[in-house]
């Protein structure tokens, strides 16, 4: 059971990029996921390099400035890091193949969404 998990530092984001809220809050306090029986997604630790992390997904995906924040065996939920929005949408690529992603509005429509898969069964 994951209890937390570690965000890259501000220092290695682009300058305007900005984390979701509620996947900060999330990064200390993880109750809602694991109030649930099983939540198959694994929230990322920061790496050495955002720079490097980055462009290992760009190698795989072909598309540039994405980050994952969390991961489902070849599945990987990813932000932009050119949106400055603050409350990026979020891709969902299966690293395994070269399907197109399946998209999100938001941090939390992705996280309510999966909640609600795992509570369905």
């Amino acid at each position: 059971m994951q209890t937390k998990f570690n965000l890259y530092p501000k220092e290695q984001l682009p300058e305007n990029f900005k984390f979701p809220q509620s996947y900060i809050d999330l990064s200390s306090n993880m109750e809602k996921i694991n109030e649930l029986e099983y939540f198959p997604w694994w929230f990322e630790n920061h790496r050495d390099s955002i720079i490097q992390h980055s462009a290992i997904l760009e190698e795989i995906t072909g598309v540039p400035n994405l980050i994952s924040f969390a991961r489902n065996g070849d599945l990987a939920a990813c932000f932009d890091l050119t949106d400055y929005s603050g409350n990026p949408w979020v891709y969902v690529y299966d690293l395994g193949t070269n399907d197109p992603p399946y998209e999100k509005d938001s941090f939390d429509e992705w996280l309510s969404e999966e909640i609600k898969a795992v509570k369905d069964g």
